[in-house]
């Protein structure tokens, strides 16, 4: 964690946070970080459900962020990896 940021670096580092943080497990802020009920179902299905709630959640809680792209790659035993390219 920087202490002391850049405005970029900032940015970057609040959507690492939001992609990392379950939603409801903060307290004062239980709507922030992604749904935990999004993993279950087909892969495509899940990716796709992942990518647009990363999509919102990065709206919501980071507007200064410009999304450049949200990919969420999946490996042969059902884990998902979701990767945000800011421009």
């Amino acid at each position: 964690m920087n202490w002391e940021p850049t405005t970029d670096e900032e940015i970057a580092q609040n959507v690492r946070s939001l992609v990392a943080t379950a939603q409801g497990s903060q307290p004062m802020a239980r709507e922030l970080g992604m749904p935990i009920d999004l993993l279950d179902g087909p892969m495509t299905v899940a990716q796709a459900r992942i990518a647009a709630a990363l999509n919102s959640q990065i709206r919501t809680h980071e507007p200064r962020a410009t999304v450049a792209s949200i990919t969420v790659t999946g490996d042969s035993d059902g884990g998902l990896a979701p990767t945000v390219r800011l421009a």
